[in-house]
């Protein structure tokens, strides 16, 4: 439960530090004191959005500091958030400049956190909670709570989940397999130009030296001849002239060793030369002028350049993409997947999922039928005792919708398959309504209470907040209503913003909000109230305005009521 609230340079509250107790908390106060200020902060400390705007003029931040003593049977609801201590402290500092600050316990946290912790602490109740209700979305929401299907709701989404990703995955892997069918067609369509090409390894070079030389073949024809003449080709040939040298050389070794030494390098040389001469007259007879091969050389290589130019690679990286997509399409199965198979699986876990969500559609009947009665009770209790209400879960038929029972398909989600609408006759001879045509915000009221005292205790929140859930009520009703929230605070604490002296006069705890005007500037001020100061903010509730003797007997008889 909520033990205290700091507030501290909130729009027109300077500082305001109120502890509540358990049972009924009651807060008045007249119009515009700010009253609802007080849950407005406590909103802001459980984590719903802030604004700048709430800062006080003149001051750089605001601070709002709630702390909460739970039980140790509600921690085990509270592990997910990392809570593991009866007392849990949270603060926020929003900031003109900057983003906003947030700590459980003493430590940072994000708003995101501070949310989802703040929505296991506390039901806060305010009147934009009626369109709430009156959004027929949020119906299986309050279903459900009463139903305590939370259990079979993990089911249900734990298999939706699955089923879900099972189809994600089929039509991924049917993508995939149209891919891979328009890319093997694709392949198909490469190998046949590469094949009817035909690219051989080292071809393109070959083919380039090949092309230099029948360019060249007049000027490489009269290099071989001249080479040729130079080497053996004529009498002062280099050839003759090595011979010359090797005659003398074996002259002069009959005198000295020495003429000896050079013989085998000059045999040498002549050796060489005669290849030489040799490669010349060869080179000379077998390269010729041939325009017609020049033009098949020269026609190749634009083939190949183009195709090298197509695929964007090198012509080596031509060659081992025409090896990689021969392999491929030798291997086009996919072995990661069998179409038939994950058909298989889809069939069963839709039969798993639809099993499933007909179970929870049961149970939510069920208990439908439950909580209609009760609410139709506690609307009697409340002052509409010829009030009709219904809770009509339903199903819509949907074309390949995620469930399959008797030979038809319905719409679901991760919900399950039904749809929940609250129905109501507030008055004999009209007919049933769904809830958000019911126009009168004090019937509103009074569904809500009936509701939530219906669920009492099963919602597993220590504080509930209403914020003038006493709209549209006056009169015996206002003290029924009392009552409800009296009898709401033996399972819960409560704390309920009226302005009814009816529902004040039972409260366990009143705190009543003030103006004032400090050093030129508006304050509010919480302050709680003893018995005798209780006496006359109901006698002024009563009275609205200041109390008289016969408001003040009047505010007595209902404090004496209250026991």
């Amino acid at each position: 439960m909520l033990k205290s609230l700091h507030i501290e340079n909130f729009a027109i509250v300077d500082e305001a530090n109120v502890s509540f107790d358990s049972g009924l908390n009651v807060i008045t106060g007249e119009t515009g004191v700010g009253k609802s200020l007080i849950v407005d902060a406590l909103s802001i400390a459980l984590g719903e959005r802030a604004f700048k705007d709430f800062i006080r003029d003149g001051y750089p931040s605001a601070i709002v500091e709630a702390v909460f003593e739970v039980k140790p049977s509600e921690l085990k609801k509270l592990a997910s958030q990392g809570i593991d201590t009866s007392t849990i402290t949270v603060k926020r500092e929003i900031r003109l400049q900057g983003q906003s600050k947030v700590w459980i316990n003493g430590q940072s946290k994000t708003v995101q956190e501070l949310k989802d912790l703040g929505d296991l602490l506390v039901d806060l109740h305010g009147q934009h909670e009626h369109q709430y209700l009156l959004n027929e979305e949020h119906h299986i929401d309050f279903l459900d709570q009463f139903a305590e299907s939370g259990k079979l709701k993990e089911s249900v989404a734990e298999k939706f989940h699955k089923l879900t990703g099972l189809l994600r995955e089929l039509e991924e892997r049917e993508k995939t397999a149209s891919s891979r069918t328009e890319q093997f067609q694709l392949y198909a369509f490469q190998l046949q130009e590469l094949n009817d090409i035909n690219p051989q390894p080292n071809e393109l070079d070959e083919l380039e030296k090949e092309r230099r030389v029948l360019e060249n073949a007049l000027t490489i024809s009269e290099q071989a001849s001249t080479l040729y003449k130079e080497v053996d080709g004529s009498d002062s040939s280099a050839l003759e002239r090595v011979n010359t040298i090797i005659r003398q050389l074996e002259g002069l070794s009959t005198y000295t060793t020495t003429a000896a030494t050079f013989l085998p390098e000059a045999l040498a040389a002549r050796v060489t030369l005669q290849a030489i001469a040799d490669f010349a007259s060869e080179y000379e007879k077998e390269v010729q002028a041939d325009p017609q091969r020049l033009s098949e050389v020269e026609s190749r290589i634009r083939i190949l350049g183009r195709l090298c130019q197509k695929y964007n690679r090198s012509y080596a990286e031509l060659l081992d993409y025409w090896y990689d997509i021969r392999m491929r399409l030798q291997k086009q199965d996919d072995p990661d997947w069998s179409k038939e198979e994950l058909t298989q699986s889809i069939q069963q876990q839709t039969q798993v999922y639809s099993k499933t969500c007909a179970t929870l559609s049961k149970h939510r009947k069920k208990e439908a039928a439950i909580l209609s009665k009760t609410v139709v009770e506690k609307l009697s209790h409340l002052g509409i005792p010829k009030a009709r209400f219904q809770i009509e879960v339903s199903q819509d038929v949907q074309e390949k919708g995620l469930v399959e029972l008797d030979n038809e398909t319905f719409k679901a989600d991760v919900t399950g398959m039904d749809k929940v609408v609250f129905w109501m006759q507030a008055n004999p001879g009209e007919p049933m309504r769904p809830l958000a045509r019911i126009a009168s915000g004090g019937e509103i009221s009074r569904i809500m209470l009936s509701i939530k005292s219906a669920m009492s205790g099963k919602d597993g929140i220590g504080t509930v907040i209403f914020d003038e859930i006493d709209t549209g009520i006056s009169g015996r009703i206002a003290r029924v209503v009392g009552a409800e929230l009296k009898d709401l605070g033996r399972h819960h604490q409560l704390i309920s913003i009226t302005h009814l002296p009816q529902i004040a006069s039972l409260a366990d705890s009143h705190f009543r909000v003030e103006k004032h005007l400090i050093n030129d500037r508006t304050v509010t001020r919480v302050k709680r109230l003893d018995e005798n100061e209780r006496i006359n903010e109901i006698a002024t509730l009563i009275g609205d305005g200041a109390p008289g003797e016969t408001t003040l007997l009047a505010a007595k008889e209902l404090l004496t009521q209250r026991d």
